[in-house]
């Protein structure tokens, strides 16, 4: 349709806005051209008169003197594009098409990108850095759909049934679906090319009941890569990032029918107080039978940098004359001074470390572990309990008793074990917290036995760490003779006589 009629007044604006607008950006470059001959006048003290400029190449002062290459941007992206594809093979893809020239080399701090390891034809094989019957240190150990696999071609490699026993009976072998031996080219055949890379230090539980004393002894085991360690030393070997127990669920009993009403389900028992892997190993993360699926149900190959291994069927089966746990208290070499940095670790973390030092050197601190609210368990006949506790507060002076029954806290009982001069209780596991007793001279377990029951656990644990050790029954102690052969436990009221445990006290 034709345009008969003149353009409205605001037509006519808008024309010539934009009009101004294109001559304006049009000329852009022309009048900054200007802008700068008049810059340089001015810098080179030129009037404008004299027509002169001076000899300044502004184009070269504003934008440099290289050249630009053709494409270059396109080139540089799609060489980035490149390496990133040759260094992304996903692990769930075909191995057998995974670059051969990528290696992991790890240096200072691991980062996110370093969980990712192509080892090609160079599988790295496993390799023993210190072993007794069921305590293991173990390089280079590879995690595939459930089944853990030691590469070696080595022929003194221990048998797999020293290192670990069977899920389902301790004394046999385990299953090859669990635990399994390759060579070298049988490795290469069933791993592949690369997988997960797992680092740090790996501990490893494969007890469906594990000890109260599974710290303790793990600690040991690995403290055996250390034997000049002085008590001034801070921590020098790496920290462990991480406890696995693939036998073991998260939470006890049965998982909950999803439409069934929620009700709370206790924590698995892990052989020791929730608290305590905070204070002494911050870095420790558990892991349970739930996260040893996971990884099985991703089918790729993990490889653990290093894993310390315990397993109390191995112990059993190959030293049966004393407790698991104890194989590496007794058969490995260690510093006297192998717990003290976990110790001041514990002492640090609940800040008594400045109290121990403030009392006296003739000062006895005496704590009793009273057993008497406690539902399971021995625990002392009701009349000789209350003679116990009135005979140490009639001790004297020099003596300190705290009284710290089996309902306390935590950190109360940990506290008063650790300025402890004398722990006395009645025979238990929890006198694996007796560890963290402070060393000297005049430190001593107390432990009163029920009739007819002996065990070595206590007088194992506190010895190896320079602790004296006294069984008790009735009225006299328990010679070493007897320690030696330990019997059926039995859980009754036990009998002390307080008079004749005095006459032992005082001579500490």
């Amino acid at each position: 349709m034709a345009w008969y009629s003149l353009p409205t007044r605001r037509e006519t604006s808008i024309i010539l806005f934009s009009f101004t607008i294109f001559v304006l950006f049009y000329n852009l470059e022309s009048s900054f051209q200007q802008l700068r001959t008049l810059q340089g006048w001015v810098a080179h003290g030129v009037s404008k008169q004299s027509g002169v400029a001076g000899d300044v190449n502004w184009e070269e002062e504003l934008y440099g003197d290289w050249t630009l290459e053709e494409l270059q941007v396109a080139k540089n992206a799609e060489v980035r594009y490149q390496e990133f594809v040759k260094n992304s093979a996903s692990l769930w893809g075909s191995r057998e098409r995974a670059p051969a020239n990528y290696h992991s080399e790890i240096y200072g701090t691991v980062g996110v990108n370093d969980g990712y390891i192509h080892w090609s034809e160079e599988l790295p094989t496993t390799t023993v850095v210190k072993h007794v019957p069921g305590s293991t240190i173990l390089d280079h150990v590879f995690l595939f759909n459930g089944t853990v696999y030691l590469v070696t071609d080595d022929p003194s490699f221990p048998p797999v049934d020293a290192i670990v026993s069977s899920m389902e009976k301790l004394t046999q072998v385990p299953k090859p679906s669990h635990w399994q031996v390759l060579s070298t080219e049988k490795g290469r055949e069933i791993l592949g090319q690369y997988g997960g890379l797992i680092h740090g230090v790996t501990w490893l539980c494969t007890d469906a009941n594990p000890s109260n004393y599974t710290l303790f002894s793990l600690w040991r085991t690995y403290s055996s890569l250390n034997t000049t360690l002085d008590p001034a030393d801070p921590l020098v070997l790496s920290p462990p990032r991480r406890i696995f127990y693939p036998n073991i669920p998260t939470l006890i009993g049965d998982r909950p029918e999803m439409n069934a009403p929620v009700l709370p389900r206790l924590r698995s028992p892990s052989g020791f107080h929730p608290y305590l892997p905070k204070a002494a190993f911050p870095t420790l993360g558990l892991m349970f039978q739930e996260d040893w699926d996971d990884f099985a149900s991703m089918q790729a190959p993990f490889l653990l940098r290093r894993v310390v291994v315990s397993d109390s069927g191995a112990a059993r089966h190959y030293k049966d004359d004393i407790p698991p746990f104890a194989v590496p208290l007794v058969q490995l070499p260690a510093s006297q001074h192998w717990w003290e940095p976990i110790r001041r670790n514990v002492a640090a973390f609940l800040g008594v470390e400045h109290e121990v030092k403030r009392i006296g050197s003739k000062t006895v601190i005496i704590t009793y572990l009273s057993r008497q609210d406690d539902p399971d368990g021995p625990k002392l006949r009701e009349s000789d309990h209350d003679a116990l506790v009135d005979m140490l507060d009639k001790l004297g002076k020099n003596y300190v008793v705290n009284v710290v029954h089996a309902s306390a806290p935590w950190s109360e009982r940990i506290t008063a074990i650790l300025q402890s001069t004398v722990v006395i209780s009645a025979h238990g596991s929890h006198l694996a917290d007796s560890v963290f007793m402070t060393p000297s001279a005049r430190s001593t377990l107390l432990e009163i036995f029920p009739p007819g029951t002996v065990t070595r656990d206590a007088q194992l644990s506190v010895n190896s760490l320079g602790i004296n050790y006294v069984a008790w029954w009735h009225d006299k102690p328990y010679d070493a003779k007897s320690i030696a052969t330990p019997s059926t436990s039995n859980f009754g009221e036990i009998p002390v006589d307080a008079a004749a445990l005095a006459k032992v006290i005082r001579k500490i």
